[in-house]
């Protein structure tokens, strides 16, 4: 499982993991920029340019139009080969420079016609976590361009711009905090919370493990398969890497499909 490894593209949490991938035949990176990422720690240009790695630049908030200028006043690093954008605004600010672009509006791209629609604008994008993978299949066997597989680590559910945990616990008079776990009440579910000053992002308690199920995929229509370092230590990352079994973790939506409206519960 994950035998080509110029098709991983892992996402940086600590840069001095850097070069503990590159011993391992790792050479795309993912670095999640400061002040324009949530949910991730994040870097600045200075520090992602001293990796001298294979870069894309991980975008993932909403901007406002002073966030785009701002970021266009930015000399981008030599060694940045592309970006993972989630506002559009900011690809048509950038539709004409030289590097990759790729669309990260993740719970949007779940079917073919979506996906081929942004693939007339971007180089890629990268492909719902909320689908099964016969639907990943059908986007594959369908579309113009190679994608971008989430293929293990913590995929997001959702993205506030709000500071969840912040406005929570000062409603409750606590301590605020960053980083916290709930567990739903009278339910099987637990999720994490993680916020920034940019906005909180909430993840599942497991780590989706999609390593069996790309392998029945076209590898020719897929340009990466992510490895997302958050919340992981550097060793389980490295077991994935070797094709290892990781225990506790979850399949997601990939043999069950989402459940989109009340209606459709039985």
């Amino acid at each position: 499982m994950l035998n080509n490894k110029e098709k991983i593209l892992i996402n940086i949490t600590n840069l001095s993991d850097v070069e503990t991938y590159k011993k391992v035949g790792i050479t795309n990176f993912l670095f999640p920029v400061k002040d324009y990422s949530v949910g991730y720690n994040s870097f600045t240009l200075k520090e992602i340019e001293s990796t001298a790695s294979t870069a894309y630049l991980l975008m993932n908030r909403l901007l406002t139009d002073e966030d785009i200028d701002a970021f266009l006043e930015l000399k981008l690093p030599k060694n940045v080969k592309g970006l993972f954008i989630e506002d559009t605004g900011l690809y048509y600010a950038l539709k004409d420079c030289s590097l990759e672009l790729i669309n990260f509006q993740n719970h949007l791209n779940n079917n073919y016609k979506t996906v081929n629609f942004w693939l007339k604008y971007f180089d890629s994008l990268v492909v719902s976590t909320d689908i099964t993978a016969e639907e990943v299949k059908e986007i594959l066997s369908q579309c113009t361009k190679p994608l971008v597989i989430y293929t293990f680590g913590y995929p997001q559910i959702m993205y506030s711009r709000r500071n969840l945990l912040s406005n929570y616990h000062a409603f409750r008079k606590e301590k605020p905090k960053t980083l916290e776990h709930f567990t739903i009440p009278n339910g099987n579910l637990s999720l994490t919370f993680k916020e920034n000053d940019r906005g909180t992002v909430v993840y599942p308690n497991r780590p989706l493990d999609g390593r069996e199920k790309v392998e029945e995929y076209d590898e020719d229509k897929i340009k990466f398969y992510v490895v997302d370092t958050n919340m992981l230590d550097t060793s389980t990352v490295l077991s994935v890497l070797k094709g290892e079994r990781i225990d506790k973790t979850s399949i997601g939506f990939l043999e069950q499909k989402t459940i989109y409206r009340v209606g459709d519960i039985k």
